[in-house]
């Protein structure tokens, strides 16, 4: 026998290097890891689908859109709790300033009144945009009056999600939808408890204003049983020396959960106390045409009540005089007040049948009680020297100088929705398919009036005695379906056609409105009316009233159509453990896909006022995208998309004497653009416990109006349509650590926009309320630090400090009512602490 040769020592091969795969260790606006399943043993599958799914969820407490965004066939982005915390936002609409596609125009300086707008979209009120609380719709009456004036606090919000082209989320589905997912009551047990401090820039107002954010929320699960409280308060500055932003509020939910099904029941309350109004900065024209201001310096103010700017255009006047001094011009703002309480409820039961088949149950109530107080033509009630009040006098209204305006509105709605998922249904020629359907009614209510107090009362909440000049009552009933199925053509490509069918009964019931009184709410003149002489020669406002009964009522119904698709163009296969080796059983893993579709949508108008009945904003929509995270390290979405839509309202540039808005329609208007947004992370190449990273987020939207008149005659056609950016762009660089700390720098450029449609110049309205808002630059960043486990063992603990605006930029944010400031250099620092 031959001996064996020898053979050399060779040591084992070094362990290859595997780059880290992007989508589960680095959360983008696409891929996140996949959390624990907390739901009923039944439910797994359909969570499955959730996640990895080509549709939105039944199930909006799980979320708008699938888990992983990767195969969706919509466009579509969401922002989790950690990228939450690492930001450590200020308000709600800073979250969103980093999706692409996305405008916001904060005007409270907290984002509590609205301000999103998506894909050219007016961000004004986020009235184009369909806003959810986990599904449910926290617009103010989606079939009246679709304004936002409330959004949850940041702190207490699981993820933010954003999709643009559904017919499931409906209507106000030209644009796209946004939902504020909050803490579910399945999850990690959790006590948390944080607290925030800081200053917000004054110029020009003699000091800078603090501002103060605090929050606790627990979580706890027994057994089949689970409960989440939760608190948040803020008293935060404004843009404006007079404005203090105040709210408290309360959130709280109890799930339950068995073999075959699952039962959750939240609510939430906000108590809204702001120091706030929508007067801003305009210029008084007078009868020889030339421009007059009241601006008044504090040491003349005890002899004269107004004096001239001494800048010859508005613009001017903000940025060389006034800054963010609004007692400069107004003192007798400092007296104006938002009040609100909205209150909304929800219960979703989720059933069950098999691993294929489940429904989605949902009941729900909302309740917004909007007040508002404000000082009447920039006067100051408290130097009234008599207490003259309002009057009719015929058909006319007469308003003394020196009274308060109150602003009544209490919107109501309560509904039910039933949907069902058909999953992994034979389809034709061995097709498969997963069918959605769903049914919803709802109700809606509407109070709005306006009334004028007595000269020199201060009105505070809860005031409703006075002069009334606006009032009407506002009902309306919805009925909704649709039906949608994912058709699986080949392991790559899935199509998604659908339907939605939209039903709307509406009336109205109006006992007093006024009529249109040129620009701004009225001018003061001399009181003397039909030969009369009023209020011992003071000056007043004089305006038409309509005082009698009018009824109006209508029905509308419309059929939406769409059809999207996802097709994998790149991948990988890959053998579950749980299958055979046949070819069939293959699970395809695609990080390249392409997305698209078209959809026809419908946008509600705003119903306050204005011609009855109100032209629907119909719309046909079509993107295409594609989305990819092939290359590790590196994740991609860019869409491009098209709109045509009809009847375009828009706020016109005129507003009743009694403070309302008028509406008007744009016969047809095009909106064309694309979007993008693409993260690098370092850490995949280099293996280092350092990541540094950029993120980037670029928007080009281009409104035009393709036809459209002015009611004197004037074309508009070829004109941008108001309120929308052509151009938005947020750019971040920054570093993350395993060590338990990142840090990062954000640039956010907002481009130029017009406030009319009839594009009117920068300095080309007297008044100031009209014309082009500059673009800007701002300057952000935030860093937060986790304190070891041996020194905190039982806890986390995280330190931050944010700033935003750091260069304090005086800029133009709106020229609603005049031209508004921008919030100033804010900064903020807090901690976090977690057991």
């Amino acid at each position: 026998m031959t001996a064996p040769e020898p053979v050399a020592y060779e040591p084992p091969p070094a362990e290859a290097f595997e780059p880290i795969e992007p989508e589960l260790f680095f959360p983008s606006l696409i891929t996140q890891q996949q959390p624990g399943y907390y739901g009923p043993v039944g439910g797994e599958a359909s969570f499955e689908r959730s996640w990895n799914g080509v549709q939105s969820p039944i199930n909006p407490n799980n979320g708008i859109a699938p888990g992983n965004l990767q195969d969706f066939s919509e466009a579509g982005s969401r922002v989790t709790r950690q990228q939450i915390n690492e930001q450590d936002p200020l308000s709600t609409n800073d979250i969103l300033q980093r999706v692409p596609g996305l405008t916001i125009v904060n005007d409270d300086g907290i984002g509590n009144q609205g301000g999103i707008g998506i894909r050219g979209s007016n961000p004004r009120r986020s009235r184009k945009v369909l806003v959810m609380e986990d599904g449910q719709s926290i617009n103010m009456s989606l079939y009246i009056d679709p304004s936002v004036h409330y959004v949850p606090p940041p702190d207490r919000i699981e993820a933010v999600e954003v999709i643009k082209g559904s017919i499931i989320y409906a209507p106000n589905n030209n644009f796209g939808a946004v939902n504020f997912r909050n803490l579910q009551p399945f999850g990690p047990d959790e006590f948390v408890l944080s607290g925030e401090g800081g200053a917000v820039a004054l110029e020009g107002a003699g000091g800078d204003g603090g501002a103060g954010k605090w929050h606790v929320h627990n979580r706890k699960t027994w057994g089949n049983w689970g409960t989440v409280v939760s608190y948040t308060g803020a008293d935060v500055q404004g843009s404006w020396d007079t404005e203090r932003l105040s709210y408290n509020d309360f959130y709280a939910a109890v799930g339950w959960k068995d073999t075959n099904a699952d039962f959750v029941f939240s609510g939430s309350y906000m108590r809204q106390r702001d120091k706030y109004d929508e007067a801003n900065l305009e210029f008084e024209e007078e009868e020889d045409g030339e421009e007059e201001g009241d601006l008044a310096e504090d040491e003349e103010l005890e002899e004269e009540e107004e004096t001239v700017f001494r800048s010859d255009t508005v613009e001017q006047a903000f940025f060389r005089e006034i800054k963010h001094c609004k007692t400069c011009f107004n003192p007798g703002s400092r007296f104006s007040t938002y009040n609100a309480d909205p209150f909304r409820l929800q219960g979703t039961l989720n059933y069950y049948f098999d691993d294929d088949t489940s429904s989605n149950t949902r009941v729900y109530y909302y309740h917004h009680r909007r007040d508002r107080y404000q000082n009447f033509e920039g006067a100051d009630p408290s130097r009234a020297e008599d207490d003259f009040s309002p009057l009719f006098f015929g058909d006319e209204a007469i308003i003394p100088e020196g009274v308060m305006l109150g602003r009544l509105r209490t919107y109501q709605h309560v509904g039910g929705e039933q949907r069902f998922e058909l999953a992994n249904r034979e389809f034709i020629s061995g097709l498969s398919q997963d069918l959605q359907m769903g049914a919803r009614f709802e109700h809606h209510t509407f109070a709005n009036r306006n009334f004028f107090g007595d000269q020199g009362e201060i009105l505070t909440d809860g005031d409703k005695k006075g002069l009334t000049v606006f009032d009407s009552e506002h009902e309306a009933d919805a009925v909704s379906a649709y039906l949608q199925t994912v058709i699986h053509a080949t392991p790559a490509i899935d199509i998604v056609p659908g339907i939605r069918f939209e039903h709307i009964s509406s009336k109205v019931h109006q006992t007093a409105s006024s009529e249109e009184e040129g620009e701004g709410e009225g001018e003061l003149d001399e009181c003397e009316y039909a030969g009369r002489e009023f209020f011992d020669g003071e000056e007043c406002v004089i305006f038409a009233l309509n005082r009698d009964t009018q009824n109006f009522s209508y029905d509308k119904t419309y059929w939406l159509p769409g059809i999207s698709f996802s097709w994998g163009l790149f991948g990988k296969q890959v053998v579950p453990a749980s299958a055979d080796k046949s070819l069939q059983e293959l699970e395809t893993v695609y990080h390249t896909t392409m997305y698209g579709g078209y959809n026809r949508g419908v946008t509600i108008p705003v119903q306050r006022e204005g011609p009855f009945p109100p032209k629907d904003e119909l719309g046909d929509n079509f993107q295409l995208g594609v989305r990819s995270t092939g290359v590790k390290g590196v994740t991609l979405d860019m869409a491009g998309f098209f709109k045509s839509i009809e009847n375009f309202q828009v706020r016109g540039s005129a507003t009743t004497t009694s403070g309302l808005n008028v509406y008007t329609n744009i016969d047809q208007v095009e909106i064309s653009g694309f979007e993008m947004y693409g993260r690098l992370d370092s850490r995949p190449f280099t293996g280092w416990n350092l990541n540094p990273y950029a993120e980037a987020t670029f928007t080009y939207s281009h409104g035009e109006i393709t036809e459209g008149i002015l009611p004197d005659g004037e074309s508009i056609v070829g004109n941008r349509i108001p309120f929308a950016p052509r151009e938005v762009a947020y750019l971040t660089t920054g570093i993350e650590s395993t060590a338990g700390w990142n840090a990062s720098v954000s640039f956010i450029y907002r481009g130029e926009f017009y406030t009319d449609e009839q594009n009117t110049p920068y300095g080309g309205d007297p008044s100031g309320e009209d014309g082009l808002v500059p673009s800007v630059w701002l300057l952000s960043a935030r860093a937060n630090y986790t304190v070891p486990q041996n020194v905190m063992p039982n806890a986390d603990m995280v330190l931050f400090v944010s700033g935003e605006n750091l260069t304090n930029e005086l800029y133009i944010t709106d020229r609603e009512d005049g031209i508004k400031p921008g919030l100033g250099r804010s900064l903020m620092a807090g901690a976090r602490l977690k057991w």
